[in-house]
């Protein structure tokens, strides 16, 4: 690999942690494994410390890897959490992308709620009520509001029994904490959601999957149709996020 402008760092970085994934991925550097010291990194691809860090951290955050202080980094056990984190990039987090990330979050919900109505326990329902309840308990915070709204559709995907709609849900629902108050304050603590919540906990308690999956595609139409109107907002009024960067 030829060395690069400062300008094109991050491609660099980006073309390194592809390579090296694929490496993990083809079995070259199996679970346990240690991979190879920066030093030799750094010479097998020909670029610079900055740039090789860059890629090491993107595969640490991604659960990939696990760097341990004074003995190098090592390869951790891939699972379905690994793929996932790659098929959800960080740009997801852009105000732009909110509305897909919206779409891809019905899809996943409206079929979660459909088999947790089918695959519900008594156990299941307890959680279910008492996330439900801690939703409407929260007030006017619209930081514990903005949490345990989402954490009510991500247990709703954990009763599922379905692995990746419960792993994608965490994701999303880290990449949507940090949107939520914002998004709540903005839309004047509208408490719609509390309404739909309430139909779907008892639509899966009484095991209608039908009705609890009709009950989450009207209640994600009503908030991607919010969020719209949200973004359309925030393009014209950019300082009411700059106000909320804090969240």
């Amino acid at each position: 690999m030829k060395p690069k402008s400062p300008a094109q760092t991050n491609t660099i970085s980006d073309i390194v942690y592809e390579q090296l994934l694929q490496q993990i991925i083809s079995g070259r550097y199996k679970p346990g494994d240690r991979i190879p010291p920066e030093n030799e990194l750094r010479e097998e691809f020909n670029i610079s410390r900055n740039t090789l860090r860059t890629a090491l951290n993107k595969l640490n955050t991604l659960g990939i890897l696990e760097t341990r202080r004074g003995d190098g980094s090592y390869v951790k056990k891939l699972g379905m959490q690994m793929y996932l984190n790659s098929f959800i990039p960080a740009m997801l987090i852009g105000e732009d992308s909110l509305m897909e990330l919206m779409q891809l979050r019905k899809a996943i919900e409206v079929a979660a709620a459909r088999l947790a109505a089918e695959r519900v326990t008594p156990e299941d329902i307890l959680v279910l009520e008492q996330t439900y309840e801690s939703s409407t308990m929260a007030g006017e915070n619209m930081k514990t509001y903005a949490k345990t709204t989402i954490d009510f559709h991500l247990q709703i995907a954990i009763v599922s029994k379905n692995q990746i709609f419960s792993t994608m849900m965490e994701m999303i629902k880290h990449i949507l904490t940090s949107k939520m108050e914002s998004f709540l304050i903005y839309s004047r603590n509208d408490r719609n959601s509390t309404y739909y919540h309430f139909m779907i906990l008892q639509a899966i308690k009484n095991k209608k999957p039908d009705e609890a999956a009709y009950l989450m595609d009207q209640h994600m139409n009503f908030l991607v149709d919010q969020v719209r109107i949200y973004n359309d907002y925030v393009k014209l009024h950019p300082e009411f996020l700059t106000k909320y960067s804090d969240i």
